[in-house]
């Protein structure tokens, strides 16, 4: 581990604490991010921004901390971390607030160019987010299972109706 990886994610957690200027300061302007919530990586400074802004419009109270020491090898550093915080605004994944506080655990990859993150991997239990937050069932209940039947429902039936439009063009 290498004093430059732990100084600098001191200072992104305290970033991350404080707001989008703040994280903004040390990415670089083609930053990419993967987050395991989006369907494509978000790509520039400026989706990025966005992309934080909906972040701390969603979430007051809120806390980084490291949970582990980073990990560090040439210009990768992987970050092991924790989250608490009040949803107090609508999530950037279209879904309202709930003002229900959340804590959570994860780990990020990131890639440095010129001492600025210039990659970024984003790793942590949505599910179990969606569930503190009141916005997916508890494990195990009716609700549930319900919820998954109906998704098992739904591949079932695309996967039909992949198959008939596959017999009506073959």
């Amino acid at each position: 581990m290498s004093e430059w990886a732990d100084d600098f994610f001191r200072v992104w957690q305290k970033a991350w604490n404080t707001g989008t200027e703040a994280v903004l300061e040390h990415v670089t302007d083609d930053i990419e991010y993967w987050d395991v919530t989006l369907a494509e990586p978000i790509r520039g400074k400026a989706r990025y921004a966005d992309y934080c802004d909906g972040f701390f419009n969603a979430f007051s109270e809120l806390n980084f901390t490291m949970r582990e020491p980073v990990i560090h090898e040439g210009d990768r550093v992987t970050e092991p971390w924790a989250f608490t915080g009040l949803n107090t605004g609508p999530l950037w994944i279209g879904l309202p607030a709930t003002g229900l506080p959340v804590q959570t655990e994860g780990t990020d990859i990131f890639e440095f160019r010129d001492g600025k993150v210039c990659r970024e991997h984003s790793y942590y239990d949505v599910l179990s987010s969606l569930r503190q937050l009141g916005l997916w069932p508890d494990i195990g209940s009716r609700q549930e299972q319900v919820a998954l039947g109906a998704g098992g429902l739904f591949l079932q039936g695309r996967r039909a109706l992949g198959d008939l439009a596959g017999r009506v063009t073959g």
